[in-house]
């Protein structure tokens, strides 16, 4: 497996070559049937490169499946093994001077992959990164169906914003709003929306009490549910770093 180069451009390179035949996206959508060890190799090497990144103080911003690349071979039998990754698209990625968050008057990246700070535009740090990484491995690990949505055009219809329908989502998966995200957004406008949007989740897991991850999140494994929850909490000040979800005891489970 090739090492991650980012160069002064902000390019990718994967020991030389800028070259990729696919994405995680694309890849999963192609073949659904993608062997499971070979996800894991995917997760474990962007995992890697974010590590790159946030040792250096880069938060990437826009963690998601069609940012991932992947090349891979094909044997005469048909068995698909991964050859190289990298995480790539660095357009819009920061570099946060004495850890400082990253305030934009609007958000930025891809709505269905952002973390809740990032939601608002505000106080995005290396935990967001986390976040959307966290999201990345539940689609990866066969749980897209709990994230993706694909009637944009039904909500609009309804005055609901994507982003309001995938913060309602996140809270009724993870968890209601904190003090610890609100402290980081500290905008009064953009906390009465985060505070309504965790009360109309916790309204719907009143009904639906499956809809927390603690249960559906079973599916993937305890200790894949357990790396991922610490990925995922709504509170980017109780999250876990990239360091510790790269030395999470799952991934000596899962190889």
């Amino acid at each position: 497996m090739a090492s991650t180069i980012v160069g002064k451009s902000g390019r990718v390179y994967v020991q030389g070559e800028p070259y990729f035949r696919s994405t995680l996206l694309a890849l999963l959508q192609e073949d659904p049937e993608f062997p499971p060890a070979e996800r894991i190799k995917i997760l474990r090497r962007t995992g890697e490169g974010i590590q790159e990144l946030h040792s250096k103080n880069w938060i990437h911003i826009d963690v998601k499946p069609d940012n991932i690349l992947v090349n891979w071979t094909c044997d005469k039998d048909g068995n698909k093994t991964v050859t190289d990754v990298a995480l790539g698209d660095f357009d819009i990625a920061f570099k946060s001077e004495g850890g400082e968050s990253r305030q934009t008057p609007y958000a930025i990246g891809n709505a269905m992959w952002r973390s809740p700070e990032g939601q608002t535009g505000r106080g995005v740090t290396k935990a967001s990164d986390i976040f959307s990484f966290g999201l990345v491995c539940i689609y990866a690990l066969g749980g897209g169906e709990m994230l993706l949505i694909n009637n944009y055009q039904e909500l609009v219809k309804h005055g609901i914003s994507p982003e309001q329908e995938i913060l309602t989502r996140h809270f009724s998966y993870f968890g209601p709003v904190s003090d610890g995200l609100l402290k980081q957004v500290n905008n009064e406008k953009w906390c009465v929306a985060l505070r309504g949007a965790s009360r109309i989740a916790e309204e719907a897991v009143k009904e639906q009490p499956e809809l927390r991850f603690e249960r559906w999140g079973e599916e993937l494994g305890p200790e894949a549910q357990n790396m991922i929850s610490g990925m995922t909490n709504p509170d980017p000040t109780a999250r876990i770093t990239i360091d510790q979800v790269l030395t999470h005891r799952w991934w000596q489970e899962s190889t």
